[in-house]
């Protein structure tokens, strides 16, 4: 398997993957949870189990003063970062209408690229942007209730995870064994939702035992699959790429809508899964 067909499969797991995370998300809140303690055992409860790997393997857990300033800068400002804001934004508006602003990231992602590194966008790749924007909008059913600062929130989590996407290979930490800096990732994040749900009132012990299974499933997978896979994607095929094949993410979380809660399938929602689709075959088939 050559480099190209390896983080093409990355990213596609991976967001095939994250499409389930509003089905876990919504175990663990029934079972107890709120949003900010959801996002807080995302990251805290894989912190042990990655840890426990690393030293089995004898991979140095050490890193540079410039490395840990690296990966604070991207929790914060990105990976941990989005996690706070999207998450909140589904206190003021509905998670189908978050999701849709919040998958606006990858054309955050090649204006990024664009803008400040002085990249070139093909025209075919601006098309698989245009047609995954397209897309992501169709999914959208017309829930009402938004508010500016739940729309807010969620587009800066696309802005925020934009900036992960880029930084992750523009900052060299790409270069550090994969899950080392997942673990330093989860562990920073962890610390920071945890004063937010302290300063907030929002963090809780009392959950259920599916719920907690659930929580530990939840964390340990979305590491070891969701967030494993994407950097895997970004290393091999670039950010740009990456972040456009990302987009099959909303179709997983559709199909799991339709099958899990009977939510309706209709042709505008078809018509979106085929935009997307069509944007996936055409990164995939792409030289570059």
């Amino acid at each position: 398997m050559n480099t190209r067909t390896k983080g093409l499969l990355a990213t596609m797991i991976s967001a095939v993957f994250f499409g389930f995370i509003p089905l876990f998300v919504k175990t663990i809140c029934a079972g107890g949870g709120n949003s900010v303690s959801t996002a807080f055992y995302r990251f805290f409860l894989s912190v042990p189990v990655i840890y426990i790997y690393l030293k089995a393997q004898g991979i140095s857990m050490r890193v540079t003063r410039t490395e840990f300033a690296k990966i604070a800068l991207i929790t914060i400002f990105g990976y941990g970062g989005t996690a706070v804001l999207l998450f909140s934004s589904y206190n003021f508006i509905p998670s189908g209408m978050s999701t849709t602003i919040h998958f606006m990231y990858p054309v955050f992602t090649i204006l990024g690229c664009m803008i400040f590194f002085k990249e070139k966008v093909s025209p075919l790749k601006l098309l698989c942007v245009a047609l995954c924007f397209g897309g992501i909008l169709l999914f959208y059913n017309g829930e009402s209730g938004g508010s500016v600062l739940g729309m807010a929130l969620s587009f800066l989590s696309g802005v925020t995870y934009a900036f992960y996407t880029i930084y992750l290979e523009k900052s060299g930490l790409q270069k550090m064994e994969n899950l080392k800096l997942i673990f330093y990732m989860n562990t920073v994040a962890a610390a920071m939702i945890l004063v937010m749900a302290l300063l907030t009132a929002q963090f809780t012990l009392r959950l259920t035992p599916l719920a907690w299974g659930t929580a530990v499933f939840f964390a340990t997978a979305t590491s070891l699959i969701g967030v494993l896979g994407y950097q895997i994607g970004v290393k091999c095929i670039g950010p740009q790429n990456a972040a456009i094949l990302s987009t099959f993410e909303p179709i997983t979380s559709v199909i799991v809508g339709v099958l899990v809660y009977r939510e309706a399938f209709s042709a505008r929602t078809l018509l979106g899964c085929l935009c997307v689709l069509s944007a996936v075959v055409i990164v995939a088939k792409m030289k570059e």
